[in-house]
């Protein structure tokens, strides 16, 4: 495994973990959560942080896809993340942030407590599927 694929599969898991973070908040603390999803394109930084880490992300997706057993599954990932980023960098930055605040406004808080497993659950299946990467490279080397 070069360094490339080791930081891509780094990114993942923090990825992984980011979710089951993000799905704990969801069900412990949505009106937070509200908050924060309302903020996305607030400013340059924000919005172009949010989109440059997706980015980065999705090509994390990709590296690991061409050496992974779950290649169709992180290849659809990464191209969704990737080409997500680039239309939203497309997009001016005031409709971005009035698409975030109305859809900030619409969530009520049972409906973030109800995504939350779902979050949880991607998030593990994330970490359990770089850890299944891991092993059949060890196995096999």
């Amino acid at each position: 495994m070069d360094v490339i694929q080791i930081i891509a599969k780094c990114i993942i898991v923090l990825f992984g973990l980011f979710l089951v973070y993000a799905g704990f908040l969801m069900f412990f603390k949505p009106e937070r959560v509200r908050e924060i999803i309302g903020k996305a394109g607030s400013t340059y930084f924000i919005n172009y942080t949010e989109l440059g880490i997706r980015l980065i992300i999705g090509i994390a997706f990709l590296i690991s896809s061409l050496f992974s057993i779950y290649e169709l599954q992180f290849k659809v990932i990464g191209y969704f993340l990737m080409t997500s980023a680039l239309l939203l960098m497309l997009v001016p930055i005031k409709t971005h942030n009035n698409f975030a605040k109305n859809a900030a406004a619409k969530l009520k808080p049972i409906y973030l407590k109800i995504c939350a497993p779902f979050s949880i659950f991607l998030g593990t299946l994330l970490l359990i599927a770089i850890y299944n990467q891991i092993q059949s490279y060890l196995f096999l080397n």
